[in-house]
């Protein structure tokens, strides 16, 4: 439990102006800021109260931490000092936040004290060096850079690699005997292989804080959690705003969406386009259509059902009436970007690189499957952190990961490349000036999470190439479900 003690006024005798936060480890002073707006770079920061204000956390100002269990906080009115065996894992959920000019805050939890001039945190700095991570995806150079920030601020080694696929690296480098990484970037249909390989630290130990509940089921096998989700993309609809001159409707169904398709037909391309191959798309479609879970408790996904197939005939009926067009993602960004797309499915990543295009659009939550029925739910597909089961240095691993998840970093890196912030906290800072938020949170509420499961890559392969066959009317609805079912089992058939 957190206990604020009240202490008598501290005598000091080093002077400190209201404008100073003198920061000391053990009694010893490590920083001295008499601008910490400016030296520190203050950001919004969203507080547990459900207010914001402009602030870093204790994570930010101090060294990374093996254990810390007392802060001391001094201001006009006295000592007062925070006791808990966990504050080195709560330092990046702490924030020290300006109250008025040169005036600042120690907020911990919802406790706050107000004006301090003081801060003096009890612990041991972590001994922990050299760490190395494997990073993929969107977005290497940012982390790379702030990896380096953070080696340099603490005095830590860090390695940082782009590896293209962390999963197949990480299981060729421990089959054959070499060093794995302390951290390692993964997406949640990596766990299975991974944590059944033994080759990952479980992280059920970790308080889930700020992050986002939907992102730790996301790495959830075998009762375990495997990862500390770092961001997550979300599908939206996006439409050209000259092509589509009103707004959709918060409620507007699949039905809306084709009268506005059947609008632009004959006037462009493709009205609507989508990589209708994919199950990455199929997936909300399933939901949208009666769904209730894509991986049934035996671990199977079952696929030649009723509500599947009216999922696909109701996109099959879109294809027929010249509506849709089937659009990998390289042709349906330049189709839209063109104009000769209207409507586009895609990932909340397109919104960075749509506006520096300086592309005239909009985006939308998926519609509804019907006037007052279930929404055509979203992928959401989440990155996460996790540790080697390998790691020699698995606290410093823990802190750097905080530091990356922390909301300093999580509401920068996110904004800057589209993505959704695992922290929530830093997600509701962002929200100011931010005209994507509504939609985003919308699609983030309904989503459906990538699941972390053997069936998925067995299932999402076996689609790509049985809705080809389909949507080249090669194969009918009824003839293409029952076979894919079938790959479906056999490759999920346990092999004697």
């Amino acid at each position: 439990m957190r206990l604020w003690l009240l202490v008598a006024p501290l005598l000091c005798s080093l002077a400190v102006s209201v404008n100073a936060i003198e920061l000391r480890l053990n009694g010893s002073r490590i920083l001295d800021s008499r601008a910490p707006g400016a030296s520190l770079g203050l950001g919004p920061i969203a507080l547990p109260d459900g207010s914001l204000a402009r602030g870093l956390s204790l994570g930010e100002l101090y060294p990374f931490m093996s254990e810390a269990w007392r802060i001391e906080a001094r201001a006009a009115s006295g000592l007062k000092a925070v006791e808990a065996g966990d504050l080195a894992e709560r330092l990046y959920s702490s924030y020290l936040v300006e109250s008025g000019p040169g005036i600042y805050d120690l907020v911990i939890g919802r406790e706050r004290l107000r004006g301090i001039e003081s801060l003096d945190l009890r612990g041991d700095a972590l001994p922990e060096d050299g760490l190395e991570v494997w990073l993929s995806w969107e977005g290497v150079s940012e982390i790379k850079e702030e990896l380096a920030r953070l080696a340099s601020q603490k005095g830590k080694r860090i390695k940082a690699l782009e590896v293209p696929n962390t999963q197949s690296k990480l299981l060729a480098v421990a089959r054959g005997g070499g060093r794995t990484p302390d951290l390692v970037l993964i997406q949640s249909d990596f766990v299975p292989s991974l944590a059944g390989g033994k080759l990952l630290q479980s992280l059920d130990y970790l308080d889930r804080g700020e992050l986002i509940a939907k992102g730790f089921e996301a790495f959830e096998s075998a009762g375990k959690r495997w990862a500390i989700p770092f961001y997550y993309d979300a599908q939206l609809l996006f439409y050209n705003t000259k092509l589509a001159q009103t707004a959709l409707p918060a409620d507007y169904t699949l039905a809306d969406l084709e009268a506005r398709a059947r609008a632009l037909k004959g006037k462009v391309r493709a009205p609507l386009a989508w990589n209708l191959y994919s199950a990455y798309w199929l997936v909300p479609f399933m939901s949208g259509f009666g769904m209730e879970r894509l991986v049934e408790p035996d671990g199977t996904i079952r696929v030649d059902d009723s509500r599947t197939a009216a999922a696909l005939e109701a996109l099959l009926h879109l294809v027929r009436e010249g509506l849709l067009e089937a659009a990998e993602r390289d042709a349906m960004v330049s189709w839209f970007a063109t104009g000769q797309a209207g409507y586009i499915l895609s990932g909340s990543y397109s919104i960075p690189e749509f506006s520096r295009l300086g592309l005239d659009f909009a985006v939308a939550p998926y519609p509804l499957a019907s006037k007052g029925g279930r929404p055509i739910a979203p992928l959401l597909d989440f990155k996460g952190f996790a540790l080697s089961r390998r790691t020699a240095v698995p606290v410093l691993a823990r802190r750097v990961a905080q530091a990356l998840t922390a909301q300093g970093f999580q509401r920068r890196f996110a904004l800057a490349l589209g993505k959704i912030p695992a922290n929530e906290a830093a997600w509701t800072a962002s929200k100011e000036g931010n005209p994507w938020y509504e939609a985003l949170c919308q699609s983030a509420r309904i989503g459906i999470v990538v699941p972390p499961a053997d069936a998925y890559p067995v299932f999402k392969n076996t689609m790509w190439k049985i809705l080809r066959l389909l949507f080249s009317g090669q194969m009918s609805v009824a003839e293409a479900l029952p076979a894919a079912q079938r790959i479906i089992d056999q490759n999920l058939r346990p092999r004697s």
